[in-house]
């Protein structure tokens, strides 16, 4: 809520020219990521380091190497949670996902470099097309929207859910009906 309008920048999408700089900003290291979320129709891009996302890929990793499951393969799901209300079906589906619609959010690999993350969004996207967001393991989380609005709306009911599914295993609660915890 501390961003004004003019500390946000503005691009074209077609020509990829910056409309608006802020004077004293630059352009975030994130702009391939954000490009890959607008090439696909999204109005608006926000990522976060959120704790909450971090610790969710943490979980779902623990899992995976538990399990053997490559990592490559990872995907955080959780259903039947008021909250994934917050989420649209997807891409040109009508409506929000529901109660008992279970919510998958991808996971890539993290790498040094924010730019470089870029193959691996993309080819996220393209393999969960109804996501609005992709989490990267041990770092955070891409959400994008509609508009702005959308977007933001998005990424706070996914660092709700998030949060929750981190206090669900503390309290050993599965966070779909199939999982087996121990």
């Amino acid at each position: 809520e501390l961003m004004q309008p003019t500390d946000i920048f503005v691009m074209d999408h077609s020509s990829r020219s910056y409309l608006r700089k802020p004077p004293v900003l630059k352009p975030s290291a994130c702009t391939p990521l954000f490009l890959a979320a607008f090439d696909r129709g999204a109005g608006a891009c926000i990522h976060t380091h959120s704790q909450w996302a971090v610790l969710v890929t943490l979980l779902v990793e623990q899992t995976a190497l538990r399990k053997g499951t490559a990592l490559a393969d990872i995907c955080f799901e959780i259903e039947k949670i008021e909250q994934i209300k917050g989420i649209p079906k997807g891409r040109g589906k009508a409506g929000m996902m529901g109660y008992f619609d279970r919510l998958r959010v991808p996971i890539i690999p993290n790498t040094a470099h924010e730019e470089d993350l870029t193959h691996s969004l993309e080819a996220a996207m393209e393999r969960y097309p109804d996501t609005y967001a992709v989490l990267v393991l041990r770092h955070g989380v891409y959400v994008w929207g509609d508009n702005v609005q959308k977007a933001k709306t998005q990424a706070e009911s996914l660092d709700y859910i998030f949060r929750l599914a981190v206090e669900m295993r503390r309290l050993e609660l599965p966070w779909i009906d199939q999982e087996v915890l121990k």
